[in-house]
């Protein structure tokens, strides 16, 4: 029965690849203090959060999952958001709080060097110019529109199951990396696996109770996502969970920016004048 299963949903799944590129929503783009920034919408659905290894025929199988991805599990996203197409960049970061706290300074290279109160600022200003209010994906938001949402194929990384197509890491690079020069995943979102791990707004938990009895000072921790270029690629799978204490910063942890979908739509209608909405075209931090 459950093979059964699997095979409905691979063949459910390539049925929805096969008109994604024709119903896909285009990006939307802001721009903030001259600066322009793109955001994906992620249209609502359920997925498999996590992974196993003991399995080849059960779902999400991936030989490099850890322990803390299990157990696979169903999520139901029940409203629409929108996450950045990049990670935050430099040049925006620069935009809206005035400084630039990387090491390896280029603006359209992702921000590093930020910890998850200085992100929390970052916010806060961000909202104050927009009018909007932006935060942190939760850590089955990240995933979710890391495996493709709706439109998934199913990948070990985002977009695809060669990492060197989609990814940064230690085995393809030594430095930071721009923005947008890897192939983008099935949702045209950039670098969800590789160059910069991310910061979400959810506390590492566990995905069984069981266990988070006994977490002690990594409850205290955030989740990190993606992998980075310092890491090796098995960081850069989809469900690969790292944990962080929140004033940590370094040179390959950065953030990118999530928002309810229902504050794109009552900003579109207000028409406010201090965020203005370009054409999704506009590829300033290329």
């Amino acid at each position: 029965m459950k093979k059964l299963s699997l095979i409905l949903g691979l063949f459910m799944v390539s049925q929805s690849w096969m008109f994604a590129q024709d119903t896909l929503p285009a990006p939307t783009s802001y721009r903030v203090n001259k600066v322009s920034f793109n955001m994906v919408r992620v249209e609502k659905g359920g997925f498999w959060m996590g992974a196993q290894h003991k399995d080849t025929a059960e779902f999400n199988y991936d030989r490099h999952s850890q322990t803390d991805e299990l157990p696979v599990h169903y999520v139901q996203m029940r409203e629409d958001y929108y996450i950045g197409q990049t990670e935050v960049t430099q040049k925006l970061w620069k935009a809206v709080m005035g400084y630039n706290p990387s090491a390896k300074k280029c603006p359209k290279r992702p921000v590093t060097n930020v910890d998850y109160y200085e992100v929390q600022e970052f916010l806060r200003r961000i909202d104050s110019i927009t009018g909007m209010q932006f935060r942190l994906p939760t850590e089955e938001e990240w995933e979710y529109a890391a495996r493709g949402g709706k439109y998934t194929r199913g990948y070990i990384y985002s977009g695809s199951n060669e990492v060197d197509r989609v990814a940064w890491h230690n085995g393809n690079t030594s430095k930071l990396k721009k923005v947008k020069k890897r192939t983008a995943n099935e949702l045209g979102i950039y670098d969800m696996s590789g160059n910069v791990w991310e910061w979400c707004s959810s506390k590492y938990r566990y995905f069984d109770r069981e266990r988070n009895a006994n977490l002690g000072k990594d409850g205290e921790m955030y989740c990190i996502r993606g992998g980075a270029w310092q890491l090796p690629k098995t960081s850069c799978r989809v469900s690969w969970r790292g944990k962080r204490l929140p004033d940590l910063k370094n040179s390959f942890g950065g953030f990118r920016l999530c928002l309810d979908a229902r504050y794109v739509k009552e900003k579109e209608e207000a028409s406010e004048p201090d965020m203005i909405k370009k054409p999704s075209e506009d590829v300033s931090e290329e």
